[in-house]
C-alpha cells in the first residue's frame, strides 16, 4: 500500500507542476491506493476465520452420529397456526434421552389457557426432560395433544411457535442488550425493548448501565443469574409465545431473591400460559397449581 502509494505520488506529481492537474485532483491520486488496499486488509482475518470455522465444523461432523438417534424426533410435520392459545394435554407420556434410560415414565398434564402450574420434584426426577418433550426435542410415547392436535403430527417449528422455553441457563451472547433482544423479533423498536424490560423489571437496571446499548459479556459474564433470566424472559415476551415453559429460573439466584424473581416472572407473562418448573416453591398465590414429579412419573 505505501509503496503503491508513492507509486502514484510520482506518477501524478509531473502533472502538478505543468498544470494539467490541481492539488486535489494530486490528493485523489495519492489516496486512492490507500483506500483500495483498505478494503482488501480484511482479506487475511476472513481467510483466517474461515479456516477456524471450517476445522470447528469438521469437529462437530466427527461426533454426529450418521443417523438420528431414535429417541429425537424430527421437525418434520403440519405447519400449523392456533387462533387462539391451546391447552395442553398428556396422558401417559414416557420419553428418554439417546443412549440413556427413560428419562420419563408415565406422564399426565394439563395445562389450560392463561393458567399457572407449578411442576415440582426433586433433582433428577424428570422436569427438565419434560420441558425437552414439550417443546418437541424427544420422541413422545403416550398421547400428548397440543389444543386437541396430535404434537406429534405438528412439525418442530410450528410447536416451537406456540411452546416456548427458558431454560436453567439462558443463552446470551456477546452483545448489547438490545441485540439481545432483537433475536426475538428484530422487527422490534427502542420502545418496545424498553417496555418489555419494565414489564420484567430490568428498566431501571437497563437506564443504570446506560441504555440498550450496555454489553451482557460473553455468555452473560456481566449479569447475574436472576438479570439472565429476566433478559431471557423478555426476550420470550416479546416474541410472544402463547405458552412459556421457565424451567428451574432462580437456578444460580441467591434464595433470599427467588421469591422476588419468581413473583415478577410470573406476572410478567400476562395472559400468557405458564409451566413452571422449579424445586423452589413459588411466593403462595402465584401460581393455579402443583403437580409432582418423582422418578420420571407424576403423583
Amino acid at each position: 500500500a505505501g509503496a503503491a502509494s508513492v507509486w502514484a505520488l510520482a506518477v501524478a506529481a509531473p502533472g502538478l507542476a505543468d498544470g494539467s492537474i490541481d492539488g486535489p485532483w494530486l490528493a485523489v491520486a495519492v489516496l486512492v491506493p490507500m483506500v483500495v488496499f483498505e478494503v482488501f486488509g480484511a482479506v487475511p482475518i476472513a481467510a483466517a476465520s474461515w479456516r477456524s470455522v471450517r476445522a470447528s465444523a469438521g469437529r462437530i461432523v466427527d461426533v454426529l452420529p450418521e443417523r438420528m438417534p431414535d429417541e429425537l424426533r424430527s421437525d418434520a410435520g403440519d405447519d400449523v397456526e392456533f387462533a387462539r392459545t391451546p391447552e395442553l394435554h398428556l396422558r401417559g407420556v414416557r420419553a428418554t434421552w439417546p443412549g440413556g434410560t427413560p428419562a420419563l415414565k408415565g406422564v399426565d398434564l394439563d395445562l389450560r389457557a392463561g393458567e399457572r402450574v407449578l411442576v415440582a420434584g426433586p433433582s433428577g426426577a424428570g422436569k427438565s426432560s419434560l420441558a425437552a418433550t414439550l417443546v418437541g426435542f424427544l420422541r413422545v410415547e403416550g398421547e400428548y395433544l397440543v389444543g386437541g392436535r396430535d404434537a406429534a403430527e405438528l412439525s418442530g417449528p410450528a410447536l416451537r411457535r406456540v411452546i416456548g422455553l427458558c431454560e436453567q441457563n439462558p443463552q446470551l451472547f456477546d452483545e448489547d442488550i438490545r441485540q439481545n433482544l432483537l433475536f426475538a423479533r428484530d422487527s422490534a423498536s427502542d420502545e418496545d425493548l424498553q417496555a418489555v424490560l419494565e414489564r420484567v423489571g430490568l428498566g431501571e437496571w437497563v437506564r443504570e448501565r446506560g441504555g440498550l446499548d450496555a454489553r451482557v459479556g460473553d455468555r452473560g459474564a456481566l449479569v447475574s443469574g436472576g438479570q439472565a433470566q429476566r433478559i431471557a424472559l423478555a426476550r420470550a415476551l416479546l416474541r410472544g409465545f402463547p405458552v412459556l415453559v421457565l424451567d428451574e429460573p432462580t437456578a444460580g439466584v441467591d434464595p433470599e431473591a427467588s421469591n422476588a424473581l419468581l413473583r415478577d416472572l410470573l406476572q410478567a407473562a400476562g395472559e400468557q400460559s405458564v409451566l413452571l418448573i422449579s424445586h423452589v416453591a413459588p411466593p403462595e398465590g402465584t401460581v393455579d397449581r402443583v403437580v409432582r414429579i418423582h422418578d420420571g412419573r407424576t403423583i
